[in-house]
């Protein structure tokens, strides 16, 4: 992706179709997510060929666009009238919207979906389709960012409609975590699967009790951090048998948000620290130890990938074979 300027105004080019003897200019104002360009010409400059693109195999076939109006501050609604349906219109990509009604929409939706998902929602929409499709659906996601963290577009994607344009297929890694005894909604639960995150301690208080500032998106963790840490709490436990200080969990991605770094690569690593030394995740990061296995001994909430379960004694986390594919 590249920029092009015109007067004060930065344009960034996602790509050029051709279509006969039509080319098509799609570009973006820099800093403006609202508003795509479309600009038919019928002759190229040459500083424009590089941008030439054939419509990618993952936009070829079947095509649903899951819309989960209520993730993070509510815009994916307007984001998907605005930006991604005037897009694949002019695209010429067949897909059909599905628009969520309730928080378990998603769930519903992944057990007959094939082909590829635009997902214009956060981690926690993943982790439903992760859970929820069939185990050989071939699954391709194309996220679209509309969560609070963003844990998983920001672990590998920089701009999500270049991306849908120019992007490719990969296996997104995943782990499994196995209860000994956990209660999620209020049903007993032997293992889910997951693409994020495992805490246990302070992560998992922040994200239950951070619901109260749902409306300031990602700020809301920083507003309940601070809460937090003013009067720091005691978790009982262990991790792989050490025992438990304030900060603890298994994740797959290497930031947490869009600056809150863990690792230097996507793969199941261990943070086991103090909550004085969380600051360091926004200074290069946190320090996270490369393992296959994180055992948690714990008394309360544990965060899998946003949801929280109840837990009482054991929870494993270990990766498996990757479920469905991230275009990135």
């Amino acid at each position: 992706m590249s920029q092009s300027q015109s007067g004060d105004v930065q344009e960034e080019i996602l790509g050029v179709l051709k279509r006969g003897a039509e080319y098509t200019i799609i570009s973006q104002k820099s800093g403006d997510k609202w508003n795509l360009r479309f600009l038919k010409v019928s002759k190229l400059s040459l500083f424009l060929r590089h941008h030439l693109f054939d419509l990618p195999l993952h936009l070829q076939g079947e095509v649903n666009v899951i819309i989960s109006i209520v993730s993070g501050i509510c815009e994916a609604s307007k984001y998907y009238t605005q930006v991604i349906s005037p897009l694949l219109n002019t695209l010429e990509v067949t897909h059909k919207p599905l628009y969520t009604t309730s928080c378990t929409s998603i769930k519903e939706f992944a057990q007959f979906l094939t082909g590829t998902v635009i997902l214009l929602s956060g981690d926690g929409g993943v982790n439903d389709l992760v859970n929820y499709a069939k185990s050989d659906s071939g699954l391709i996601i194309v996220l679209i960012p509309m969560g609070s963290g963003n844990a998983i577009y920001n672990s590998y994607i920089k701009n999500g409609l270049y991306t849908m344009l120019r992007g490719s297929p990969i296996p997104l890694p995943n782990f499994e975590v196995s209860f000994s005894q956990a209660i999620l909604d209020g049903k007993q639960l032997e293992s889910m699967l997951g693409a994020v995150i495992v805490s246990y301690g302070f992560h998992p208080t922040l994200v239950d009790e951070s619901e109260k500032y749902r409306e300031y998106g990602a700020k809301r963790f920083e507003m309940m951090a601070e809460e937090l840490l003013k009067k720091p709490r005691k978790y009982t436990g262990t991790v792989n048998g050490e025992e438990m200080k304030g900060y603890a969990a298994a994740t797959m991605v290497k930031k947490l948000d869009s600056d809150f770094v863990v690792s230097a690569e996507n793969e199941l690593r261990l943070i086991h620290t103090d909550t004085s030394d969380l600051m360091k995740g926004y200074h290069g990061g946190l320090g996270a130890w490369r393992v296959d296995r994180v055992e948690f001994q714990a008394r309360g909430k544990i965060c899998v990938d946003g949801l929280i379960v109840e837990v009482m004694g054991q929870a494993v986390v270990e990766e498996v074979p990757s479920r469905m594919k991230l275009v990135i």
